[in-house]
């Protein structure tokens, strides 16, 4: 089925000399369907209101919507009078008194960027021209090019600017002609064929000027300018000579011109058919129009000609003849990544998901941007649990996603969602007067970016629960047609805002300072962009809205991998960047209108760079993440990858796309993150890396963190871990029974250690300076521990905080230094130890004697018989845990409470009225006795020489340390 953008110019009526001033600009024919995508009012919850940068008198006795990124939206806003990029190869500006345009002689490479200077060499005007913004306007536009005109009276000069055209080509009616140079004094003017063709040359170049209608033989040069006496009507064009050879060629096309374009498409299963059709004044087939790389790439039959111009993008080549047909191979992919995850994948992926559902939580918008990232990831964690059979899951999701999104629908909500009126746009209401509210987003900045954070989330509710996508179906509605409406025919929205179908990408930038020079950073948010277009058109099965999203998809992936994709081994015949040094820097940064360079205007780090262009991560970068390109990535950014002190959130997408090039080293650089930012999460990471087609296991089993109950045993001196009264963790007993419990769970990116001693999950300082200790309620980022079994089935413990093994220091602590350590992991269980008896008398097993304390000699000591034997109750400490209980021991006849000191050096005494933290002991069964564990120091209460008691015993090697309770 044929589908259609057609937009139909009236230049030729405008040419005719009467211009349009109704609303009815652009003629739509049809568009990419019967109908716009949607027709009606915005009623938005925040209502309407107007931008403090209005559109200019450029757009007079027009109506909105008005383009917002156009190439020419310098004329448009403001002073109108910014200089843009284009029509390429020319630079032009609108000012009060005529037209400025020149072709820039220069490029240079500085080391970081490409650069082409500002050049305009020409001012086309007319004598008697007004000194006003309100003396100029346009006459019609489409998808790429813009007929404006200047008028006083009955004398106008109007002209159509059409991007590839190597021509400028002005029509004048009852108008004396002024030409003047923008670079000092006409050097030389000499009519070839007079009245018909002339070479005039100033410090900026030599010119070719040729009279197509008309005649101009009575024009003069003066100075630095070109004069014509009143009265002419006709139509001038002009060319920039670059090279000799190329004179024949502009001589041949010059009498053919454009005067608009009619784009059209269809779509024959995975593969679009594009065609381009210039309207021309002429002989159609000698219509002359400049190609770049990206076209080259795609054009069908092409005419090609004998005639270049080097730009930023490279060489603009000549192709004769007014239709293209350009062809794209169309993306496939749409909810779920083209391969199911890999079997050895199936187990840890499914461990992450389950954790990251749990830990999702309603994020209450803010901004679109920073929230519409989060409301990406969670919309995408839905879809990866339904690929692995988890449908449960993601409804969880789902049920979180509609709280979150809800708060766009609520109109005391702030910020709100509101309807720009004087441009025409979907915009957050709060910046309607500040360019820093959302990244400009009230000037048109960046909506691809930030709407298909939103499309993609909505889309994916709209799959598992279509009636809430229906109920609100008006408001994204308004966002799909924002920033992929695809007809003239909607009354309320430009077509298809920020994509560029000359230039191959989309620009970011919207009216704000001027409205340029227009840039993007982001090509993989761009992307992300028409990808959450594309999954909103499946969830309203919207089969048109599928097909055009499809080819936005295509188009602004071929843009990202000829511009932004950066490739040293290419060869330089018909590359963008013929540089060798340039493209040795793999990724760039910032396309703009006269720079393009390896730099961001946040950031100058290698992984930051290339980060930007892979981000968000979705399964749309199976078409993206070209190998070639993902292989030069990793190796140029691998000094910052390895670098502790870079941040894991843009490592981590680049770790993901290397899964294009080797699934099994993308695992295992993934394995050491453990953080993944606000827009990807570790179900995202594994499950690309998962779904890359291989012939062998991704995941490895042994990578796997340990989960159940263990004691911890340091292998070099016996020793096991046990927690002190502070939660410290040393390795300072040599009894397996004096050892703490440890719960070991998985959590993304590792695994959390919980002492069963207090409950408390262990931290880890970020500069290793103190002891691991047991010491949190909930875990975070100090708590994230990853365990590396070797292959004697002992384990390295690495503190992820600051990446650092494990050690034991002086005492036995544990400490996260880089001093590594192997641990042995005892599997345990959590039972909870017996009931310890309420009270009763302590006798040493090995002396058989009973402990006596007194008022005059509270001193424990073993030298008793059962007659003398001090009663003593034992109180559960509150709040104590099950399987850890602790106890405060009670004289019974003193009241008094024993205690020792944390040292344990101290002989046990019941002397304290009030017990506090050095009174809690641990009563453990052992070998059908007790042992008493002083919680302060943390060793065994054992029989001394002297028959007193110090808790001074951490190996248990005899009955010292052991007691009956009777």
């Amino acid at each position: 089925m044929i589908r259609k953008i057609l937009f139909l110019a009236l230049v030729s009526v405008a040419f005719r000399g009467s211009s349009v001033q109704s609303k009815q600009h652009v003629l739509a024919s049809t568009g990419p369907r019967d109908d716009p995508i949607s027709t009606t009012e915005p009623n938005l919850p925040g209502g309407r209101i107007a931008v403090d940068a209005p559109p200019g008198p450029f757009f007079q006795g027009l109506q909105p919507p008005f383009p917002t990124d156009a190439w020419w939206s310098g004329f448009t806003v403001g002073n109108q009078d910014a200089t843009v990029a284009g029509p390429f190869p020319f630079q032009s500006k609108t000012t009060n008194l005529g037209l400025d345009f020149g072709i820039s002689d220069h490029r240079a490479f500085d080391g970081t960027s490409i650069h082409v200077n500002t050049q305009l060499d020409w001012r086309a005007g007319y004598f008697g021209i007004p000194n006003n913004q309100n003396a100029r306007k346009a006459l019609s536009w489409d998808t790429q090019t813009v007929c404006l005109q200047y008028f006083n009276g009955g004398t106008t000069m109007e002209s159509c600017l059409v991007p590839g055209s190597p021509y400028m080509t002005l029509k004048y009616r009852d108008a004396a002609v002024v030409l003047t140079s923008l670079n000092n004094d006409i050097t030389n003017f000499q009519w070839v064929t007079p009245g018909k063709k002339a070479k005039v040359t100033h410090p900026g170049g030599t010119y070719l000027l040729y009279v197509v209608e008309g005649d101009l033989s009575a024009l003069v040069a003066n100075g630095d300018t070109l004069t014509s006496p009143a009265g002419f009507t006709g139509t001038i064009r002009l060319a920039k000579l670059k090279e000799a050879s190329q004179e024949a060629v502009l001589d041949r096309h010059a009498n053919t011109y454009p005067t608009g374009l009619t784009m059209s498409y269809s779509v024959a299963g995975d593969v679009s058919t594009q065609t381009w059709t210039w309207s021309t004044v002429g002989n159609a087939a000698d219509l002359l129009i400049l190609s770049w790389p990206h076209h080259r790439q795609v054009l069908q039959g092409a005419n090609f000609v004998d005639i270049q111009y080097l730009t930023l993008k490279g060489q603009m080549r000549g192709v004769a003849g007014n239709t293209w047909v350009q062809r794209h191979n169309l993306p496939t992919i749409s909810w779920f990544a083209q391969n199911a995850p890999h079997p050895s994948c199936i187990p840890e992926l499914t461990k992450t998901v389950e954790a990251e559902v749990k830990a999702l939580h309603v994020e209450i918008p803010g901004d679109f941007y920073f929230w519409g990232g989060s409301f990406g990831r969670a919309a995408q964690i839905a879809t990866i649990a339904e690929h692995i059979g988890r449908i449960d899951l993601a409804n969880q999701v789902v049920a979180i996603l509609k709280q979150s999104v809800g708060y766009w629908f609520d109109p005391a909500h702030v910020p709100a969602a509101a309807f720009e009126t004087a441009w025409g746009g979907f915009i957050n209401r709060e910046g309607w007067n500040n360019t820093w509210v959302d990244f400009g987003n009230a000037y048109y900045n960046d909506h691809h970016f930030h709407y298909g954070y939103l499309l993609h989330g909505a889309a994916v509710i709209g799959k598992y629960d279509p009636g809430w996508l229906n109920e609100h179906l008006d408001f994204f509605n308004h966002l799909a047609r924002d920033v992929g409406n695809p007809s003239p025919n909607d009354p309320h929205y430009a077509v298809t805002r920020h994509f560029d179908f000359f230039a191959g990408h989309s620009w970011a930038s919207g009216i704000a300072n001027g409205a340029g020079p227009r840039d993007q950073e982001s090509s993989g948010e761009a992307i992300n962009g028409y990808y959450g277009l594309l999954l909103f058109a499946h969830a309203t099965n919207n089969q048109p809205l599928i097909e055009w999203s499809r080819i936005l998809v295509a188009m602004e992936i071929a843009g990202a991998q000829a511009y932004w994709h950066l490739y040293p081994n290419a060869g330089e015949n018909d590359t963008p960047y013929p540089e060798k040094a340039f493209r040795d820097l793999v990724t760039v940064g910032n396309v703009m209108d006269t720079q393009t360079g390896a730099w961001l205007f946040w950031g100058a780090e290698r992984i930051q760079i290339a980060a930007i262009q892979i981000l968000p991560l979705t399964p749309i970068g199976q078409y993206t993440f070209d190998a070639p390109w993902m292989e030069q990535v990793l190796n140029y950014c691998m000094d910052e990858l390895n670098n502790p002190a870079q941040g894991d959130a843009f490592k981590s997408v680049i770790y993901a796309a290397y899964a294009k090039v080797n699934p099994q080293r993308a695992y295992d650089y993934s394995a050491n993150l453990f953080d993944w930012g606000t827009g990807n999460s570790a179900s995202n990471q594994l499950y690309f890396v998962a779904t890359q087609p291989s012939g062998a296991d991704i995941c490895s089993a042994a990578s796997a963190s340990p989960e159940g109950i263990f004691t911890i045993q340091d292998t070099a001196s016996g020793k096991f871990v046990s927690t002190d009264a502070n939660g410290k963790l040393s390795a300072n007993t040599g009894a397996d029974v004096l050892a703490t419990k440890f719960r070991l769970e998985f959590v993304p990116g590792g695994g959390t250690i919980q002492s069963l001693a207090n409950n408390k999950f262990v931290s880890a300082s970020p500069d290793g300076t103190q002891p691991l200790a047991a010491n949190r309620d909930t875990a975070g980022s100090y708590e994230i521990f990853r365990w590396a079994s070797q292959p004697d089935g002992t384990h390295e413990l690495t503190a992820m905080v600051n990446r650092k093994l494990v050690g034991t220091g002086g005492g036995g602590d544990l400490e996260n230094n880089g001093a590594a350590s192997k641990f042995r992991l005892v599997p345990s269980d959590n039972s909870n130890p017996p009931t310890i008896p309420a009270a009763g008398v302590l006798r040493s097993v090995q002396n058989n004697n009973f402990v006596v304390s007194t008022a005059a000699n509270p001193v424990l000591t073993v030298n008793g018989n059962n007659g003398d034997a001090t009663r003593f109750a034992f109180e559960r400490v509150p709040g104590s845990p099950d399987s850890a209980p602790n106890y405060y021991v009670k004289n019974t006849v003193t009241n008094k409470y024993v205690t020792g000191n944390q040292a344990g050096t101290e002989r046990l005494s019941a002397l304290r009225d009030v017990p506090q933290a050095w009174e809690s002991f641990q009563i453990v069964p052992y070998k059908d006795a007790y042992i008493l564990v002083h919680v302060a120091s943390g060793l065994a209460a054992a029989l001394q020489g002297d028959n007193t008691i110090i808790d001074n015993d951490s190996a248990i090697n005899t009955n010292a340390a052991l007691w009956n309770i009777q």
